[in-house]
């Protein structure tokens, strides 16, 4: 198939540091003032629409929450957990050391970012400038880089972070407690240890069973959710040496599960050969998978080696409706604020035989801060980068921080297929364990039916995505009929895509579809 070079590019105002689709099927992009990157008392958000793609608009946010963590609630709020501390501006450094600028700006009531909670509400009814919403006190302890990722029950948990007003570099203090913001009551847990072995911006999976996945550096730990501990004896490292989070981040996608399943896989692509990374160190070439026995954690198999790649880090990994990840952003050498030689080609990995491809390339080089989220449509929106120097960029934000969009097709897409539609569903929400109807003309050509979580990512870092193929029990001339999530360790609650595929992967557009 020819590759298609062909890509759409759009201008936004934002920088999409942050980026996150939508249950309305805008996406919306986040950061500071790209401006003033270290004001911690002003950032920006955008709202682009794939239907009005030359028209987004710009969603008030009074608070810079540049390198926070986010993810979905059940009713399609964004929760965003930190923000931008006061360690970035020069003149602050030595005043937040001892703490005594954050000591001045509690009593005049402008803190810095990193003890935030916010959410910012798609409802469209609402005006766009109320849309982030403020929570206080907020976090008692700050966090610098932190992951969330919401649970079965709904709640959001959150993790890691810096603490120290962001001196991670002198004194590595990280938050090693966790928390639980709950959407009803839009209240936090009181901080409770977590764990001692992480870093800024792990990899969190909820797996099916009801476990989390945990992944720092080169480990990986296994949390029962259910009684808030970490499993005996559930700890692996990854074959190859070297991080696979921040500063050498690379990518971790949760592998389409299928609805009887004992394992579950996880792909880990991109990251450093080295623990800590310099502006020297290559990128790793090696994939690696990880596969979790669920009736027994401690005896997964941990992880293993695949299909070798080129090197790569800072990308962003897309699950798309057939099963497939389209790979993409990056650089070869380097770590995150300092890194070199872009990477522009565009991969698709096959986890049924764990093959590589190139697929498409990039018209622009997308790298720290890059970010990709999948669309409705079933194309990969990528947008956002600072560039190769952080500090370079800070101070010529002009010449490196990226506003342009692009739109990756991915193959089943490219020379304009006739795609399958769904004309309804049954119901705007999907319950668990259940037979669900999909109304579509083309039911007896469909071979498969996926559903993929609407999802946030920073840093490369997609902390809702995940894919589920439902299967088919009846099909008739108008009428499939699939088996809805088993429960909600498959299916976190919230909103998700609902793809149709016929016989050749080709997909419908997505159909949103709140479950749980």
């Amino acid at each position: 198939m020819e590759i298609d070079h062909q890509n759409a590019t759009y201008e936004v105002e934002s920088i999409a540091v942050h980026l996150a689709l939508l249950r309305t099927g805008k996406v919306l992009l986040f950061s500071g003032d790209h401006e003033n990157i270290w004001n911690w008392t002003k950032g920006e958000s955008s709202l682009w629409d794939p239907e009005d793609p030359r028209n987004p608009i710009n969603p008030k946010l009074g608070r810079n929450l540049f390198c926070s963590g986010h993810c979905f609630l059940p009713d399609g709020r964004l929760f965003v957990a930190g923000g931008q501390s006061t360690y970035n501006h020069p003149a602050t450094i030595v005043l937040s050391l001892p703490g005594f600028l954050q000591l001045v700006l509690k009593i005049i009531k402008k803190p810095a970012a990193d003890h935030d909670i916010h959410t910012f509400d798609p409802n469209p009814d609402i005006d766009p400038n109320q849309r982030w919403q403020r929570y206080k006190p907020g976090m008692p302890k700050a966090r610098w880089y932190p992951t969330c990722v919401t649970l079965p029950d709904g709640k959001a948990l959150i993790v890691s972070g810096t603490y120290s007003h962001a001196h991670h570099a002198l004194f590595g203090a990280m938050n090693l407690d966790y928390e639980i913001f709950d959407p009803v009551a839009n209240k936090l847990s009181t901080p409770v240890k977590f764990i001692d072995e992480i870093k800024m911006y792990p990899f969190l999976q909820v797996l099916p069973g009801g476990t989390l996945f945990v992944h720092s550096e080169e480990t990986t730990h296994i949390w029962n959710i259910a009684e808030k501990k970490f499993i005996t004896d559930a700890k692996f490292k990854t074959e190859t040496p070297g991080t696979r989070t921040y500063p050498g981040m690379g990518s971790c996608v949760l592998l389409p599960l299928e609805h009887e399943t004992d394992t579950a896989k996880i792909l880990l692509v991109g990251g450093s050969t080295k623990l800590h990374p310099d502006k020297n160190t290559d990128a790793t070439q090696t994939p690696e998978i990880f596969t979790a026995d669920l009736n027994n954690p401690a005896n997964s198999s941990g992880w293993k080696k695949t299909t070798e790649h080129i090197r790569r880090f800072l990308c962003d990994s897309i699950l798309l409706p057939d099963g497939t990840v389209l790979v993409t952003n990056g650089a070869a050498k380097g770590q995150a604020d300092d890194n070199d030689i872009a990477v522009r080609e565009v991969h698709l990995f096959d986890p049924r035989n764990e093959t590589w491809k190139v697929v498409s390339y990039l018209k622009r080089d997308r790298l720290y801060h890059g970010s990709a989220v999948l669309l409705p449509s079933g194309e990969v929106v990528v947008a956002g980068s600072t560039g190769h120097n952080w500090v370079r960029s800070v101070f010529a934000p002009k010449e490196n921080f990226e506003h342009n969009i692009e739109i990756i097709t991915p193959p089943k897409l490219q020379c304009n297929p006739t795609r399958p539609k769904i004309q309804d569903i049954e119901l705007p929400t999907m319950s668990y364990n259940n037979n669900y109807e999909i109304h579509t003309d083309d039911a007896s050509s469909i071979q498969k039916v996926s559903l993929i979580k609407i999802s946030s990512t920073t840093h490369n870092n997609n902390m809702d995505q995940r894919c589920l193929m439902l299967p088919i029990i009846n099909q008739t001339a108008n009428i499939l009929t699939v088996s809805s999530p088993k429960n909600n360790t498959f299916a976190p609650p919230g909103y998700y895509m609902l793809f149709i595929l016929d016989g050749n992967d080709v997909p419908s557009v997505g159909k949103f579809v709140k479950v749980g």
